[in-house]
């Protein structure tokens, strides 16, 4: 009972099924395709099955006719023939295959006692972590442990893992991914933002999944507008899970924003009534909208942390099977840890957040206020330096949009005029997108018109002395 109990989880005769199966079955047939795609060597858990079927793998690479004679012949011409049991062992597992036809069953069979093997690994893992005396902290601990809970999450559904990885499993990785990329049923490029204009900035690669995309501007520029925008275009178009951490407003209220930005409606009708049912029944419609979608989160802990973020995001990616933004509004108004300066504390943050995009295969979107100087220049369109209290934003982020509104500083200008500044872009170009801001959402507009509208704003200033 006790050797029972200690053998690792694994099915011999499944393992000689999918290889027999693979030997009798047709080599182009989509039962062929789907056990290529689902099982990789290290699936195998007898050591002779693993050697064969990685030779298998090869030949149907290389489109070579895979049988018991052809096999055996690229084993023994590579000196392998003795390791897996000779000609005989692979008549063997010809002869017994009970049928081709099951063999993508016989294949799921492999890959789950692989799948609990790797749990076992990984567990095991946990276990030495805790009872390790390496200066880390409890709560740290639990932390790894909880990042080792949602890499086996990850790895039952996509058999990604993590650790060093051969080149040729990188490069079979690739190439599914850009397959998929010229698939127009499939969504492995990088996710939109909802903003036309800034999405044709932004192609071909749009914003690239692993990424921090930072979001840089002074109070009342419409941070928070576009904070949601894409949050609703996450989850919205691109069907993806969207979580957001609001630091500053209640989830009521973000909620509220979200619901008239999808519907068009003015929110004041919340406040004063509206003027038809129409409206009403609007705005309701689209609420359910959001709703029924199953991917909108929203966490408005004041003052969270980094490993709140972390493990909220984490537990979202185990129960949803993938996450497509966590967005974070703004970074100062969240818990740091203590530092000798300000920006060494929010530099571990920014860090964090970068990394967690990685874990998560996600955009994390951070909103940060900038500082008051950048007012007493001339020209107070944001830079990337002026970001408070941080100056390590810069080496972390991919992306950085800075929001600027020239009516925020002149009454007489158009209030709605917004410019989006992409002045850090690590997968393409930067520049500017011109929108407008009505009613709390943002719209794209003309760009060749907004940029003569705005050279002819800033020769009339230049020729009174101003900008």
């Amino acid at each position: 009972m006790i050797s029972e109990l200690m053998t690792p989880p694994c099915s011999p005769e499944a393992e000689q099924s999918v290889i027999g199966g693979l030997m009798l079955g047709d080599d182009s047939s989509e039962r062929t395709r789907t056990v290529l795609s689902l099982l990789k060597p290290e699936a195998f858990y007898n050591r002779a099955h693993q050697v064969i079927y990685a030779e298998m793998q090869q030949m149907f690479r290389d489109n070579k006719p895979v049988d018991g004679l052809t096999l055996f012949d690229a084993l023994e011409s590579k000196g392998l023939t003795e390791r897996v049991g000779g000609f005989a062992y692979l008549a063997e597992l010809s002869k017994n295959t009970p049928s081709a036809a099951n063999i993508v069953a016989y294949a799921m069979s492999v890959r789950e006692s692989a799948m609990e093997r790797y749990g076992i690994q990984r567990m095991t893992e946990a276990t030495e972590l805790l009872y390790a005396r390496n200066g880390m902290t409890a709560t740290q601990k639990f932390e790894a442990v909880q990042s080792i809970f949602t890499q086996m999450a990850d790895h039952a559904k996509t058999g990604s893992r993590r650790g060093a990885r051969a080149l040729s499993d990188v490069m079979e990785d690739w190439i599914d991914e850009l397959e998929m990329r010229f698939d127009p049923k499939q969504r492995s490029r990088g996710l939109s933002t909802g903003i036309p204009s800034l999405d044709a900035l932004l192609e071909p690669k749009g914003l690239v999944r692993g990424s921090l995309l930072v979001i840089g501007a002074r109070p009342k520029m419409g941070k928070t507008t576009l904070y949601s925008q894409l949050a609703i275009n996450c989850a919205m178009n691109e069907e993806l899970p969207a979580i957001l951490f609001s630091l500053e407003m209640p989830d009521k209220q973000i909620f509220e924003r979200m619901i008239g930005q999808v519907s068009g409606v003015n929110t004041d009708i919340f406040y004063r009534g509206a003027d038809s049912d129409t409206e009403f029944a609007m705005a309701n419609a689209r609420a359910m909208q959001m709703v029924e979608s199953g991917n909108f989160f929203i966490d408005d802990t004041p003052g969270v942390s980094l490993s709140h973020i972390i493990a909220e995001a984490r537990r979202i990616k185990r129960e949803k099977g993938k996450v497509g933004m966590v967005l974070v509004d703004y970074l100062t108004l969240m818990a740091a840890e203590k530092a000798d300066r300000n920006d060494l504390a929010y530099g571990l943050i920014t860090k964090g957040l970068k990394n967690l995009a990685k874990e998560l295969d996600c955009v994390v979107v951070l909103l940060t206020q900038l500082n008051r100087d950048l007012e007493k220049r001339v020209n107070k369109r944001p830079l990337p330096s002026d970001s408070r209290d941080t100056g390590q934003i810069e080496q972390d982020c991919d992306y950085w949009i800075g929001i600027y509104r020239e009516g925020a500083y002149d009454e007489n200008a158009n209030q709605s005029d917004t410019e989006l500044l992409l002045r850090l872009n690590r997968h393409g170009q930067s520049g500017v997108v011109y929108c407008e801001q009505r009613n709390g959402s943002i719209y794209d507009c003309d760009q060749v018109a907004a940029e003569q509208s705005r050279r002819q704003r800033e020769e009339k200033a230049s020729k009174r002395g101003g900008f």
